[in-house]
């Protein structure tokens, strides 16, 4: 849970320096006359996850105390990230690099409850193997949230999708010898090009993983930190499709009307229904729109 705001002595946060805070002067000044606007979050040990510039302006200015709120999953984090960028003077757009830092980080912070989702996990196959015998449950695997649980949630701040996530945390993986040492050299040149919007992180990928020998296209790339809105929307995406898709699926095993119902029974339903597919079809028209874009 996100707990309350409170005071916290600055030396004691832990600061693990994950991205460059460029110049502070604007953001000191603010504090001096407006006092801190957001509390930074830390983790329950005290880890910086967000603020690392408010936290650095108070070092800077002499600051014993800072204002902070305390987080302990992944999931409080991903809000605290997304609330900070609404503070324009605080906030400052990260780097694809950047981002993968504060992943890898929160990897470990995540360590003791992935753990515990992993056994839990399995407690549930068990379960299911069980009431699928028993003919209680039809046979087929639950449908995984992702394939990288701490990307699925802590991609939503930075408005990625899950495949271009699973993608730059490939190509830091490997810039950082977590795989194909061979290819380090060139995962941390292919990390400066998507930083400098040099190369898309698609073009860098398939070049890394699938061996590709033909230069990389130089692209403009748009900078990683969306507007706020933009990651608000893809968080709602992420909550309301499943949703839809289930309703969608009731809608099928419903079947069609039956022959003895008469049209003053079915026509407000198909009403109502023909009001949603106008709406569904309105905004899948402007997604195709974007993306031929």
């Amino acid at each position: 849970m996100i707990t309350e705001e409170r005071q916290v002595r600055v030396e004691a946060v832990r600061s693990p320096r994950l991205r460059d805070y460029g110049s502070v002067q604007t953001l000191s000044s603010s504090i001096v006359s407006e006092g801190l606007h957001r509390p930074v979050t830390l983790w329950s040990d005290g880890t910086l996850i967000s603020g690392g510039r408010r936290h650095h302006a108070h070092l800077l200015l002499g600051r014993r105390t800072i204002a902070a709120v305390f987080v302990d999953t992944i999931e409080d984090a991903a809000v605290r990230l997304l609330d900070d960028s609404r503070d324009g003077t605080a906030g400052r757009p990260w780097k694809w690099s950047e981002i993968c830092r504060l992943w890898a980080l929160m990897r470990k912070l995540d360590e003791p409850a992935a753990v515990g989702r992993l056994a839990a996990a399995r407690q549930l196959a068990v379960k299911n193997r069980t009431l699928t015998k028993q003919g209680l449950r039809r046979p087929g695997r639950e449908k995984a949230r992702s394939d990288d649980y701490v990307l699925s949630v802590l991609r939503v701040p930075f408005g990625m999708s899950e495949a271009n996530a699973g993608r730059l945390w490939a190509i830091y993986a490997i810039s950082e010898g977590l795989r194909n040492p061979d290819r380090q050299k060139d995962a941390v040149e292919s990390l400066r090009m998507i930083d400098a919007g040099e190369a898309s992180i698609w073009a860098c990928y398939k070049r890394l993983l699938h061996g590709q020998s033909t230069p990389l296209p130089r692209l403009a790339v748009a900078q990683p930190a969306q507007s706020t809105a933009a990651a608000q929307q893809l968080a709602v995406w992420e909550r309301a499709l499943p949703q839809l898709e289930g309703l969608t699926s009731g809608l099928a095993e419903l079947g069609p009307p039956n022959p003895d119902l008469t049209w003053e029974q079915v026509s407000p339903a198909h009403v109502r229904l023909a009001a949603v597919r106008r709406n569904l079809e309105k905004i899948i028209k402007q997604m195709k729109g974007v993306a031929s874009s």
